[in-house]
């Protein structure tokens, strides 16, 4: 409560002294968020023109204006620019970081959040590894090799070509993982069991991820090698990368009270995203993804869209009889929408005048409509009211985006 006044005191502040100008009071700049859209609201004085990201936007007598951002993971530009009466310039930029995130990081563990939901959370946003189709990161799940290849490559941002032909036999070149696995092969970071086999489907050991880890990173060797884990004897084959990667500070034990490394079992994911994050790469990338003032170019403008606009919604004729056929002619005109998101469905309720709740109108010469994409929605159709009496109708227009608004009116049914 006391924010919202606050904010009504800036605006009306804002509105009364300001002989021109513009002033955005949501979203603030440098806006850290987990929402792919966030709605812009602002105010202006003397307005004559107002785009942002170059798309006009229409605003009130009193100046007030609002537009949502769709937003795209990572950094996005929000440019306002104004033109008051005057003939005089105003401009402002806003700037927005978007996280990419998974509900089922944000499950409380023992009342803590997964304990690697920042390095997946990173890692999401610019592009690196990526959850289920479902939604789901699923963090506990052994991840595949053909997943850490994937991984892998996009965080190297190795070079990844169309193939010509199978990398391996169990990863056909249709496979859509199959070009980062021969990049991650190709680079030495990565082999398969053999000529044949990559293993794609296959969950990889802690062990096997050291050695790959190690490779990836160009380590090659420490001074000396610390026996540190009780269950990585340092005579034991494949004992020097563990150690290797210990040293360098990419892998970890797995008890913060014993020093155990569980060598053959197999990665989750969420070690996977950790491993990763602490590739020098990796931290570079993150250390820019969150710098305010590197990146927010104009190639990072995010889209503006407004809900579509019902111009006028006609309903004729006026009256209609009760338990009579009657020739109903419905229009509804919705304002160009010209670079916002291009309408999806216009529908109409006519359930209380004996029609269809739902029923579609259409734009492309027929049921009625006379032009196609002239942005007049049409029905024409025969209904027979049952109860006399003023009834309503309801428009519907949605969007693409869904993004949907509505608009009513009323008819006359009589005995």
């Amino acid at each position: 409560m006391r924010r919202n006044f606050t904010l009504l005191l800036l605006i009306l502040l804002f509105a009364s002294t300001v002989v021109a100008g513009i002033f955005i009071y949501e979203p603030k700049d440098k806006l850290i968020t987990f929402n792919e859209v966030e709605m812009l609201k602002g105010v202006g004085k003397n307005l004559d023109i107002l785009k942002i990201n170059d798309q006009k936007i229409g605003f009130s007598a009193n100046g007030n204006f609002s537009c949502g951002l769709i937003l795209s993971r990572g950094k996005n530009l929000v440019e306002i620019r104004a033109l008051d009466k005057n003939g005089e310039h105003f401009t402002k930029e806003v700037r927005i970081l978007s996280l990419k995130n998974y509900p089922d990081i944000e499950t409380l563990y023992d009342g803590k959040k997964h304990w690697a939901r920042t390095q997946i959370i990173y890692l999401s946003t610019i592009g690196v590894i990526e959850g289920y189709p479902d939604g789901g990161f699923y963090p506990g799940n052994p991840i595949t090799r053909g997943e850490l290849a994937t991984w892998i490559a996009r965080a190297k941002k190795l070079s990844v070509a169309k193939l010509g032909g199978d990398p391996f036999f169990d990863v056909p070149k249709e496979r859509w993982r199959a070009p980062y696995i021969k990049a991650v092969v190709d680079a030495g970071f990565m082999r398969g069991y053999d000529n044949d086999t990559f293993g794609i489907d296959e969950p990889i050991s802690r062990r096997q991820v050291a050695e790959v880890a190690v490779l990836t990173e160009g380590y090659e060797a420490v001074e000396r090698i610390k026996p540190i884990f009780v269950d990585v004897p340092k005579e034991e084959q494949g004992a020097f990368p563990i150690y290797v990667a210990r040293e360098k500070g990419l892998v970890l034990g797995v008890s913060k009270d014993i020093d155990v490394f569980e060598p053959d079992r197999a990665l989750t994911r969420a070690e996977a995203a950790a491993l990763i994050s602490r590739f020098k790469i990796s931290a570079e990338r993150i250390k820019y993804l969150f710098s305010f003032e590197k990146g927010f170019d104009n190639g990072r403008r995010c889209k503006v869209n407004l809900p579509p606009k019902i111009l006028s919604f006609s309903v004729g004729p006026g009256e209609l009889k009760a338990n009579k056929q009657n020739v109903v002619k419905v229009r509804v005109k919705i304002a160009d929408r010209e670079n916002f998101f291009p309408i999806s469905k216009v529908k109409v309720d006519l359930s209380e005048i004996g029609g269809a709740p739902d029923a579609e109108m259409f734009d492309n010469a027929s049921h009625g409509d006379e032009k196609k994409g002239d942005m007049v929605y049409s029905l024409n159709l025969s209904l027979e009211p049952i109860e006399s009496g003023s009834k309503s109708l309801m428009v519907t227009a949605i969007d693409r985006l869904g993004w949907e608004s509505r608009k009513e009116a009323f008819l006359l049914v009589i005995e």
